[in-house]
């Protein structure tokens, strides 16, 4: 970030500031500084400013175009500038990238830190290398190197990449937005080969080849030449690949390379229909799983037959492949785990049940795999809900035009459901017609067996949007879909909204939960469950929001504790900048995925993000939540 603070000194002096000044101040050398200081007089003329430099006296920046300046300094803010917690990967990458020693200074100066940093961190840069059985080689006036197999370096740049490590993936732009041709190619072999394979699986072997062309661009191979026909589908796209990847980017790909992309491909590549055993041990202990999950969470699981057997089949090659060390990558794990957080949880659950019972460790990117089988299920649960439903009425003013446009937005909520609409003095007829859901835009004078859900007389998409939030609810009888959200901001509460300052996450959740136990919201081990669904997976997400939950659902009332921090706390390698514990009872499954998925609008929105953690007040957090929705307080 080293440029945009010097931009920043610049904006804010009111005189000129001298060489040494930088050079004191962001502890580099004076050519480092005086490189800087030229990129930004470069620059200068067409980013809405000038930069004046006066012998004896130093820099002096004139502001001509504030707009452009702003836009330039928001661009040095993410323009390939490392945060600290990827920077010991991004630095891995950098050694990864050379073909020979590098020094310190060179180092300090990619990474725009002092060289006195880069010393204090290369200690674990190193235990991380040492973790992929690389190492870090030193030698006096040279500088230091990485050293290792191929296969190893290659395998830390895989797992950085499918972590969006920000310095690999600018590192890698023109390789990826030229990939397109050989991703076909792929995709033709194995249809070709009569080979099966799914998503993460192709995208697994996508990106061992994309390594594969970026580690032969830096490190020269010896070109092999074909000696012998491939012998079977593997040896032939893995060949094919060799030769597209050759010509398309200038390269030579060695015999080693060659295996190692055979390798892949047997991994992540299989017959078509394969035939799935699945032992009826397997399906006894999925069905106890299931039917204990459905008293826990009065879910009802055990009764879906296709999520069953989609469940087995999928549990079955999972335990086949790990038993053989074989696991995949999920790109969307933290996705899972913010919006569908007791889905995961039960993902949890039924992962240590295949430990216990199959002797198989489920990293959390299998988990989340797992997780997406039993969030399929309660998306079909919920669309039943809706479906639920077979006569409506719907009651208005009159029986005009706008009766007949709340019909037909109705119908389009409900397309298999007869649909009739009713003046506020048709309540005899309404009854004759004995509805299951009544929609009405006032006050009805009599009381009906059906849920009576009020709604305006002109409805928009925001609220027939709602109107299929509130029918996910199993009980929705006298609600207006006005207030669809307002509970959601209900269970907020003063009294359990704090800004404080701490150096220890562990701990401030600890104190967190235990309030909310003790305060009677949270049920008996309410604490307990918190830190044992932290110690599986942090829940620190994106741009500091964390979103900590008990691994089982054990509130005896609704309520939402938020905690913002003065300073941000790093734990883990995350940053954590404020703190949302959620404490819900178990039949409010769908209230606990409506508040994830707004806290997950919330940390991909950084500008309402910030005006919350700078104006820290609980009504400034409401009005940002009900701008999310597209409305105001």
């Amino acid at each position: 970030m080293r440029l945009c603070h010097i931009m920043n000194d610049l904006l804010e002096a009111k005189d000129y500031l001298s060489l040494d000044h930088f050079i004191k101040t962001y502890e580099v050398s004076k050519r480092t500084i005086q490189n800087d200081l030229s990129y930004l007089m470069q620059m200068s003329s067409r980013k809405g400013y000038q930069l004046h430099m006066r012998r004896g006296r130093g820099y002096l920046l004139e502001v001509t175009n504030r707009e452009l300046l702003n836009d330039f300094i928001k661009s040095l803010e993410s323009d390939r500038l490392i945060d600290t917690k990827d920077r010991n990967k991004s630095i891995a990458v950098y050694l990864a990238m050379q073909s020979d020693y590098v020094s310190m200074d060179k180092v300090a100066e990619t990474f725009q830190i002092s060289k006195t940093s880069v010393k204090k961190e290369m200690r674990e840069v190193e235990e991380l290398l040492e973790s992929f059985h690389l190492q870090l080689e030193k030698k006096s006036h040279y500088g230091i190197r990485l050293i290792g197999a191929a296969h190893d370096c290659k395998q830390m740049l895989a797992d950085f990449f499918f972590e969006n490590n920000p310095f690999l993936e600018n590192a890698m732009q023109d390789i990826l937005k030229d990939f397109a041709q050989v991703n076909s190619l792929l995709v033709n072999q194995i249809e070709k080969e009569d080979l099966n394979i799914n998503y993460n699986e192709l995208k697994n072997v996508i990106v061992w080849l994309q390594i594969t062309v970026f580690y032969a661009r830096i490190h020269v191979e010896k070109q092999m030449f074909m000696t012998s026909k491939p012998v079977n589908a593997i040896q032939r796209i893995a060949w094919k690949m060799k030769e597209m990847m050759e010509a398309c980017f200038d390269i030579a790909i060695s015999a080693e390379s060659l295996q190692e992309m055979e390798v892949v491909l047997r991994l992540n590549v299989r017959a078509k229909q394969p035939t799935v055993s699945f032992s009826d041990q397997l399906r006894q202990d999925v069905d106890l799983f299931l039917m204990d999950i459905d008293k826990l969470y009065n879910t009802a699981f055990s009764e879906d037959q296709d999520f069953k057997e989609s469940l087995l089949t999928h549990v079955s090659l999972l335990i086949e492949r790990l038993h053989q060390k074989i696991s995949y990558k999920n790109t969307l794990i933290k996705e899972i785990c913010i919006r569908y957080p007791m889905i995961f949880n039960i993902a949890i659950r039924f992962s240590d049940m295949l430990k216990e019972k199959y002797n198989v460790e489920v990293t959390h990117d299998e988990a989340g795999f797992i997780a997406t089988h039993f969030a399929a299920h309660m998306e079909r649960e919920r669309k039943s809900r809706i479906l639920r439903f077979n006569r409506i009425g719907v009651v208005c003013s009159s029986g005009g035009g706008s009766a007949y446009l709340i019909k037909l937005q109705i119908e389009s909520l409900f397309s298999q459901a007869d649909v009739e609409t009713f003046s506020f003095l048709q309540m005899d007829e309404l009854e004759r017609y004995h509805p299951d859901l009544i929609f009405t835009i006032m006050p009805l004078d009599r009381d009906f067996a059906a849920p009576v859900i009020y709604i305006k007389e002109l409805l928009d998409d925001l609220d027939l949007m709602r109107i299929r939030q509130v029918l996910q609810y199993d009980n929705c009888d006298s609600l207006s879909i006005a207030d669809a959200n307002s509970y959601l901001y209900s269970i907020f509460d003063r009294h359990f909204f704090q800004i404080r300052k701490s150096d220890d996450y562990p701990a401030l959740l600890q104190e967190m939960a235990q309030q909310i136990e003790e305060s009677g919201y949270g049920g008996e081990h309410y604490a307990q469950y918190v830190m044992e669904r932290e110690s599986y997976m942090s829940t620190i997400y994106m741009n500091g929001v964390c979103i900590p939950h008990p691994i089982e659902i054990c509130a005896n009332r609704n309520l939402i504790s938020v905690c913002i921090l003065e300073e941000p706390i790093c734990y883990e390698d995350k940053q954590a900048s404020i703190i949302f514990m959620v404490s819900l009872t178990k039949e409010d499954y769908e209230v606990h995925k409506d508040i994830t998925k707004k806290l997950y609008q919330l940390m991909n929105d950084e500008k309402r993000l910030q005006r919350v953690l700078r104006n820290r007040t609980l009504e400034e957090l409401l009005i940002v939540m009900k701008e999310l929705d597209g409305g105001t307080l």
